[in-house]
């Protein structure tokens, strides 16, 4: 028997070999005679299930084709169509899972078809299971909440699985559900309803048997799915079995109507474990699917979420705030510099715009009351900064802090400084080249966390210097859940990383950020650029810049596509590769 799932194969292939003698008396002067026999042998058949698909829609929903190009012609989408094989045997490499569902940018209306290849060597019963794993909310935009979406954006919370359908049969193989051709009842309708994870017969055995797939032909399945009502219309028998397959709009066997208000489902999406079994028939006419043990039952496994949650930011009040501004100081810079101010303080910036240059040079945390309200806007041009951290253990959060005109960052790491978090902010350079966050190179212990960095035609929005650029070698650098938005120049970075041993996760990287360079470059091999969405499609996303000194670990991040092309440069492991884009905070 054989199991193939988008996650796993389960094969049996067996040969035994009986080499051996027979022998006749052979004792004393009597005549003998020995006959020998070799090579006598049992070979154990083969039931190797493979699986192909063929699948039909418009290339706005197709991944592989950059949404700026598509027009809305309909014709084969290449993410979800592959040749003969095994399930976990497609992508570039051969090592991936392949795909039957992987659609982007679903409205209203939208609607695709593909069929289903199935081929055994032998006769065979066979089954299979859908099984809904997933209905990520991703994000609740203002139209979802105007159409009453209070969800707390949980794996299961998403309505869109709410406004799909689906529509399953038994194909004869053209792509089209004709009027002779049999509904597969338990997987059509909304997947809240089809995809439970139940072993369905496509041929089983029992009481009532079914005609087993026959080994050396093939049986199809045809499917249809559609964003909006679907309605059955199912066209007259033709006869016509075209090789490949060939849909199209007018003619698929069913209507997708997108009408009415479904602003509630927006950026919202499903996840589906698709899974096939195949047992041999011959000597075993009792077999039922319901035989099979279930799936598993585990809760579905949470996607790492990514980006910036500024909203989850509380502010200190009370007897947490050691120093107030502007009640005890009318300056941030007053109340650092006073001699009342000790390390180990904690400074509270009430809500309002201070127009100033900070330097914090005591071991404080300086805390606003929210990205939302409590504004530093830099006041000198040249090298200094509109904040500049300058003592180690340094903690600044809950500010909007934009740079100077002519300045050289939003916020600064000035000198080798250890113990600094940089937590809730939005960190804002201005138009000529500056950065939001900057380092000066020789830190250690740094994390930059659930930050909105944000760059205005800028060479780079943050970079961390290190031995490559200053001889000053950084280490622990961190960058976790933040947000880098707005654009840079043709050939700038939203990111550059010259730091050790350091953490590049959980970080969105907006589609407005494009460069002909990269969007993030490292120039050391040691640090993890895992679970980030680097959106848009095309470009170098990840650039090795420290050529020969081992593989960069770039795995599980989303590319902007799911087949991406020319989006690492560099000695880059990027296997294996997100799917879809990654849920946001």
């Amino acid at each position: 028997m054989e199991t193939q799932s988008i996650r796993r194969i389960i094969m049996g292939l067996g040969t035994i070999v009986f080499v051996g003698a027979l022998a006749a008396g052979a004792t004393g002067a009597f005549f003998s005679d020995t006959e020998t026999s070799t090579g006598n042998t049992f070979a154990a058949g083969a039931l190797d299930l493979t699986i192909d698909n063929t699948s039909y829609g418009f290339d706005w929903n197709d991944p592989s084709v950059d949404l700026e190009d598509a027009t809305g012609a309909w014709g084969p989408n290449t993410a979800n169509s592959w040749t003969l094989r095994d399930l976990d045997t497609c992508g570039p490499n051969n090592d991936q899972p392949c795909l039957f569902f992987s659609f982007r940018d679903l409205k209203p209306g939208d609607y695709g078809e593909d069929t289903i290849s199935l081929h055994v060597q032998n006769d065979a019963f066979a089954c299979m299971a859908f099984d809904l794993t997933a209905t990520p909310e991703n994000i609740v935009n203002e139209p979802e909440v105007d159409a009453g979406d209070t969800s707390d954006n949980g794996p299961l919370d998403g309505e869109l699985q709410d406004y799909l359908s689906f529509l399953f049969w038994y194909d004869d193989g053209d792509n089209v559900f004709e009027s002779d051709e049999t509904i597969i009842e338990d997987l059509s309708g909304p997947p809240g309803d089809a995809f439970l994870g139940e072993w369905l017969a496509i041929a089983e055995g029992g009481e009532t048997p079914d005609t087993p797939l026959q080994g050396g032909q093939t049986s199809y399945i045809g499917k249809g799915w559609c964003f909006g009502t679907m309605v059955q219309a199912p066209v007259l028998q033709d006869g016509v079995n075209t090789n490949p397959p060939n849909a199209e709009t007018d003619r698929i066997g069913f209507t997708c109507n997108g009408a009415g208000d479904h602003n509630i489902a927006q950026t919202d999406g499903i996840s589906v474990d698709v899974h096939f079994h195949a047992v041999q028939s011959r000597n075993n006419a009792d077999f039922l699917c319901s035989s099979l043990p279930p799936l598993d039952d585990e809760e579905p496994v949470q996607r790492a979420e990514v980006g910036a949650d500024l909203a989850t930011y509380v502010a200190p009040v009370g007897e947490a705030c050691d120093v107030n501004v502007p009640a005890d100081f009318a300056t941030i810079q007053a109340a650092i510099d006073d001699a009342s101010t000790v390390n180990g303080d904690t400074i509270c910036v009430a809500a309002g715009s201070y127009g100033e240059d900070v330097s914090i040079t005591k071991e404080v945390e300086l805390a606003g009351a929210g990205a939302a309200s409590t504004f530093v806007i830099g006041q000198t041009s040249g090298e200094a900064g509109a904040m500049v951290i300058a003592a180690n253990n340094v903690t600044v959060r809950g500010f909007d802090i934009i740079d100077a005109t002519g300045g050289i960052a939003a916020l600064r790491i000035s000198g080798g400084r250890t113990g600094i978090l940089v937590n809730s902010n939005r960190l804002s350079s201005v138009t000529g080249g500056t950065n939001a966050f900057l380092t000066d190179g020789g830190q250690t212990n740094v994390t930059v966390s659930n930050n909105i960095l944000n760059g205005v035609g800028a060479g780079q929005i943050a970079y961390v210097n290190g031995t490559a650029s200053v001889a000053l070698a950084s280490t622990n650098v961190d960058f976790f859940e933040n947000d880098f938005t707005g654009t840079i120049v043709a050939g700038g970075l939203a990111l550059g990383n010259e730091s050790t041993a350091s953490d590049i996760t959980e970080n969105d990287f907006a589609d407005s950020i494009t460069s002909t360079y990269a969007i993030l470059e490292n120039f050391v091999n040691d640090a993890n650029v895992n679970y980030n969405n680097f959106n848009g499609v095309g470009g170098i996303k990840v650039r090795d810049g420290d050529a020969g000194a081992g593989l960069l670990d770039a795995e599980n991040n989303w590319w902007g596509a799911a087949v991406p092309a020319g989006h690492t440069a560099g000695d880059v492991d990027d296997d294996p590769k997100e799917a879809s884009a990654l849920p946001l905070n």
